[in-house]
């Protein structure tokens, strides 16, 4: 961002009326951004690389990235198996890099997803992909970044770039958009009777996630204040929803202040849980799904143990277990596709447990302290981490 552009958004942050911070912006952009993704701009770009791979007879995807990014390949894969019958592999971009295929793949695909389309060392990565004969996609919303640039074609998100650091929209809308391709892929290989359900249920999203933002958000700040006196969070989701997990961690450990951590719902029983005390808050995260039971009777053991238990699950379930805090999503969505939904309540109890103002920045994280400037200059020095609001 250049010295100008810097200027008027500090002087447009003086006179704001609303929030203080471009993060509450961000989220409350999550219905309409997913909405254009249905529109035209953004299934052409799909259905160009939905082609590419059809005639590539693509028969292994990788999908790739970094922390958030890394979090959506997780959410992503398992509807990718479901849908195409490709065998879909999750990695983080510098350990594909350490690790890589040791041969060449013609008939493989790369989605890199990468929000800002400028972390540190991922054009020489994908150079190394491409050399394995490897197609590459990057998932980004920047058209003219360093990733855009180095891959063989992109799908671009409809919401720019941001002013903030944490990832909301840029989350969400990356998700959805992927989950869009997969959909498009499965019909172009003959699957069209099981991603017909998929694609209904991707074109009611938009408005079901709008409606449901508008009835919690009132309800966000209330929620906070009946868990701000936790010390620690721990979050705990199976299947697509691990990266609910994951990325309501990181949220609620650059949000809240206080140490945060997730963990697969089995593993998390398997061990973890045995440490909870009163003053741990649990985060289940429950969507219908073949493992939804089991999370609700680790939810009931939770509060016999005497942590504080806060539930994400469809509302109008009967035999609930009783919580401290329960968040009622929509019915219907399909566990599949159900990150892209179950992470919002979660950025916005986020936001408001940063409004505490417990030593973080909504906008900024730690990143106007000092010694976590000089720190992240060492780890990124030309990444967006570093870059001066």
């Amino acid at each position: 961002m250049n010295e100008d552009a810097v200027k008027a958004l500090n002087e447009e942050e003086k006179h704001r009326k609303s929030h203080p911070y471009w993060v509450w912006e961000s989220i409350q952009m999550i219905p309409d951004l997913l909405g254009q993704c249905l529109d035209k701009k953004v299934t052409d770009q799909i259905d160009k690389v939905v082609k590419i791979c059809i005639d590539k007879k693509v028969n292994k995807i990788y999908l790739l990235g970094r922390g958030s990014s890394y979090f959506l390949t997780l959410a992503n894969r398992y509807l990718f198996e479901e849908l195409t019958g490709i065998p879909t592999i999750c990695g983080v971009m510098n350990v594909f890099e350490s690790y890589p295929p040791i041969n060449k793949e013609p008939h493989s695909v790369a989605f890199i997803y990468s929000h800002s389309g400028k972390s540190e060392g991922d054009p020489a990565i994908i150079e190394m992909i491409k050399k394995l004969g490897i197609y590459t996609v990057g998932v980004t919303d920047i058209p003219g970044s360093d990733l855009a640039r180095v891959v063989d074609d992109c799908i671009i998100g409809p919401g720019g770039s941001k002013v903030e650091l944490p990832a909301t929209r840029t989350y969400a809308t990356a998700m959805f958009r992927m989950m869009q391709f997969t959909v498009a892929y499965s019909e172009a290989l003959g699957n069209k009777t099981g991603a017909q359900k998929y694609r209904r249920s991707l074109s009611r999203l938009p408005g079901q996630v709008k409606e449901f933002m508008a009835s919690y958000e009132p309800i966000a700040r209330l929620n906070v204040e009946k868990i701000n006196n936790c010390k620690s969070f721990l979050f705990v989701g199976f299947g697509p929803n691990l990266a609910t997990a994951d990325e309501g961690a990181m949220a609620f450990s650059q949000s809240a202040c206080v140490p945060s951590q997730s963990f697969e719902l089995e593993n998390f029983i398997h061990g973890p849980m045995q440490a909870l005390t009163k003053e741990m808050g649990v985060i289940s995260i429950a969507p219908s799904g073949a493992l939804q039971d089991r999370m609700l009777k680790m939810t009931r053991a939770a509060k016999i143990i005497g942590a504080r238990t806060i539930l994400l699950a469809p509302q109008n379930m009967d035999n609930l277990p009783d919580v401290d805090v329960l968040i009622s999503m929509p019915d219907d969505i399909p566990d599949l596709i159900s990150p892209v939904a179950y992470m919002v309540p979660l950025w916005q109890t986020g936001y408001y447990f940063a409004l505490l103002g417990r030593g973080g920045h909504p906008d900024r994280l730690s990143m106007d302290k000092p010694e976590f400037k000089n720190a992240f200059s060492y780890l990124m020095k030309k990444d967006k981490w570093v870059s001066k609001k």
